[in-house]
Order: structure tokens, then sequence, then C-alpha cells
């Protein structure tokens, strides 16, 4: 009597099972290969940026206005808050400045300093996914290169892998505020796309690019990072210690999309990081940091990581801070994005940049 009901429930079981493995296989796909849209473009340049973090504002060497940010406390969640803007290391200092071009005369000026948002760092699993315009695929869908968590080991193939795009956003020149400190794109426009890139996914052709990244990857270069990654937890990172992370991740090379981070945040926030030093050696972002840069920014392939500041600007938007190079997603980094729905997060570059204000002229 028995074995006709555990043949019957045996076969209502394996029913259920076949029936539900489309299912879920279907639910997987859609997060793999989805490219859901932002509202970066639209509401999202309004709410979703962290309009006090501007501040501190420095002129002719004196700090006026402070952030109006608590320097420390508990989050509503529950967590520490992360570390408020401050003035980094190195800031011009001078009261007076004079800036020369070509076949002028020298421009007498005040120098200011101050944080602005510059560009958004998109990251995807999906090739071609473009969040930032709306959801739309760049027709650049090659199987091959679809990105995944993996899992943090020393095997190449276990590592998590992304594609990133970047896009100037800057809002503040957008509503044509602080122009004459002006360093970059007055629009938005697509800067870079991973895709395009043949170094992003084959270590050996990035390494050749960039020899340093070889000292970066040893073990008396990655056992320094140790040091950094307190201090960039406190908001400070050390910019000596160039090729280091902080708490995103050990080191950041080699300059590839391969990481060894835990979870969406960190190792998206990682791979931001690290094409930021891509392009400081390639000299596509360079160093508005110092008196030398009040007139132009410099050329500079060790990247001043206390000079920038991160922000996720989507799918959940730090909407009242932002965090320090290097700093702990413990800090900032909780129910950012949603799991299983093709979401990874959309971050905002905010760039320390000192410039020469004139006071006659332009």
């Amino acid at each position: 009597m028995m074995k006709p009901i555990r043949a019957l429930a045996r076969a209502i079981l394996t029913a259920a099972t076949l029936a539900a493995a489309p299912l879920a296989a279907d639910a997987a796909g859609k997060a793999v290969g989805a490219c859901p849209a932002s509202n970066i473009i639209g509401g999202g340049m309004i709410t979703n940026v962290c309009w006090s973090c501007i501040f501190p504002l420095r002129i002719a060497g004196f700090t006026l206005f402070r952030s109006p940010q608590p320097a420390s406390g508990i989050s509503a969640q529950g967590f520490q808050l992360s570390s408020r803007p401050e003035v980094p290391p190195g800031a011009a200092n001078k009261t007076i400045c004079t800036c020369k071009k070509d076949g002028q005369l020298p421009t007498l000026g005040i120098p200011v300093g101050m944080w602005l948002p510059t560009s958004l760092y998109e990251t995807t699993f999906t090739p071609g996914c473009s969040s930032v315009l709306g959801g739309i695929r760049l027709g650049i869908s090659d199987p091959l290169y679809l990105g995944t968590s993996g899992n943090p080991t020393s095997d190449m193939a276990q590592q998590s892998f992304n594609h990133i795009h970047t896009y100037s956003f800057p809002p503040v020149l957008l509503m044509e505020l602080f122009t004459r400190c002006n360093r970059g794109y007055a629009d938005i426009d697509i800067l870079y796309m991973s895709e395009l890139d043949p170094t992003w996914n084959d270590p050996v052709v990035a390494m050749y690019g960039n020899p340093v990244s070889v000292f970066g990857a040893s073990l008396p270069a990655v056992a320094a990072c140790s040091a950094d990654a307190i201090s960039s937890n406190m908001g400070k990172p050390i910019d000596r210690l160039f090729w280091c992370g902080g708490a995103f991740t050990s080191t950041v090379t080699p300059y590839t999309g391969y990481q060894h981070g835990q979870g969406p945040v960190q190792f998206t926030q990682a791979t931001s990081l690290r094409l930021l030093a891509i392009n400081a050696v390639r000299g596509l972002d360079r160093r508005n940091v110092g008196d030398s840069a009040l007139c132009e920014a410099k050329y500079d392939p060790m990247l001043n990581r206390s000079a920038y500041r991160w922000q996720v600007a989507w799918p959940r938007a730090e909407g009242r801070r932002n965090h320090a190079s290097g700093e702990s997603p413990l800090r900032w980094g909780y129910s950012r994005t949603v799991p299983g729905v093709g979401e990874t997060p959309i971050y905002l570059r905010w760039d320390w940049i000192d410039c020469c204000t004139p006071i006659l002229g332009r």
C-alpha cells in the first residue's frame, strides 16, 4: 500500500521540479543579462546628488565654509556614518595666483578650491548595457565577456569580472555655477567603454601597457597596503601608497576587470577605483590639487586618492553623504543594491579642484 503512495509522491515531486526549472532558469537569465534603466539623467540629477558634499569651500588658502554634515555618528540603519568631505592634503595654500596663456599677459586671481561632481562610473555584468542611458544596449553582446560575481580565490576563472563605462557628468556646471573652475567636460557624454579596451580582460597585455603593475602586485607592496586600508577607512587614504586600494581591494593592480572583492558593492567600487588609476597613468585623468595645478591640471601617473571621493548614485543613492577612496563598504554600502535583479551600482565621482579665479578679465 505504501509503495504506490511513495511512487505517486515521487512522481509529483519530479513533475514540480521539472516545471519549476524553466522558471528558475528564466529568472536567472533575466538577472544575468538584464539591462535596467536608471534615473540618473532625469530626476536623479537633482535627487541622487549629495549637494552638501560640495563643501568645504576654500578661498585664498582659508577654509571658509566647512561641510554641514556631522563628522561621525550612527545612521538610522545602525551603521557608522561614512567620513564627511574635508580639504585634501596638498590643497592650494596661496592667497593670490597668476595664470598666463601663450601670447597673453598674466591674469591675477584668487585661488578657490571645492569638491565637484565630474563623472559617472557605470558597472555592468552585461556587455554593452547602459543603465545611465535608459537601459539601452550598445550593440556589444559577446557572451564570452559576460561578467560574473565569482569567488574570492587565487584562480583567475573564479574571480569576479565586470565591465565599466564612464560618462562626463557635471551637474554643477550644467547649472552654470563655478564655471571658472571647469577642468573637464561641460556636458554629458560617454568617455570610456571597457568592452573596447583590449587590456581590460587580459592581464598579460595590461602588464605590458603598464609595467609598474608588476610591483603593485608583489607581496611587499600588498603587505604595505594594510596600513592604507586602516587609514582609508577613516577617510584619509595614504597617497604615497598609490598602488593600494584601501578597504576596496588590496591593490589596484593588475589593471584589468578581474577582482577578488566579495559582493557586488565592494568589487564594483574597486573596479571604478582601478579604472581611475588606469586613466591617471594614461593621462586621461589629471591632478587638480595643489598650487601647481591652479592654472591647469597636471599629469601625475601616481594616483592621489585623497583628491577623489565617491557616491553611490543608483540604484539606492547615498543622497546625503559620499565616501573616501578606499573607505570600507560597511560604512556606506549596506542595502545599496537589490539582489537577483541585475542592478549593479553606478558611482558618481567627486574631484577636489583647485583653480585660479580671475579678479579682472578672463
